[in-house]
């Protein structure tokens, strides 16, 4: 009896600790209204950052278009740029680690063309290392991490666009009179 007892005040204490931390699992992020009808626009549309940012747009109940003319807005990714470099090398001059690198910038435009939400640029890196008896399967490791930190940055793009000041300024631009303009 007090074994439940104690299960149940270590589950409830945990849940209350995770919850008031700002603990909460990957979901629906609450965007800028202009941003809920988009048009994603990138020079590599069936690419892993764009198939990432796609899904996540859709969880968060973003109406993606097919053509800038629909969009209330554009999403436009300027660069998806993956690069590697040395950074150690054997005592038999063999490469045995790297350091993986992607770097993204993108825009936020309305659909006159007109900047929101001027480029903004993320990047991230991660160590690979080589064994010698593992080379073959080295790029199939470096290809992955690739992909993986697309993910990331789709995600961190998404949490970017989900930020206070994100949403204040693309409202601010999207809704300043024709006037001012």
């Amino acid at each position: 009896m007090t074994t439940l007892f104690f299960k149940r005040i270590f589950i409830f204490c945990s849940t209350l600790l995770l919850v008031s931390c700002g603990f909460h699992l990957q979901g629906e992020m609450q965007l800028a209204s202009p941003l809920h009808r988009l048009y994603l626009q990138t020079n590599d549309p069936y690419g892993p950052l764009a198939n990432n940012l796609r899904e996540y747009l859709k969880i968060s109940k973003v109406q993606l278009v097919s053509s800038p003319a629909d969009a209330r807005t554009i999403l436009t990714i300027l660069r998806d740029e993956s690069s590697q470099e040395l950074l150690s090398v054997s005592g038999t001059q063999q490469t045995r680690q790297y350091n993986l690198r992607v770097t993204v910038a993108f825009e936020i435009s309305d659909a006159k063309g007109l900047t929101l939400v001027s480029p903004q640029i993320l990047s991230e890196t991660r160590a690979i290392t080589i064994q010698s008896n593992q080379i073959l399967g080295s790029s199939n490791e470096a290809n992955l991490f690739y992909q993986q930190m697309r993910r990331h940055l789709a995600y961190a793009i998404m949490n970017r666009l989900a930020s206070r000041d994100m949403t204040q300024q693309i409202n601010k631009n999207f809704y300043l009179s024709p006037k001012q303009k």
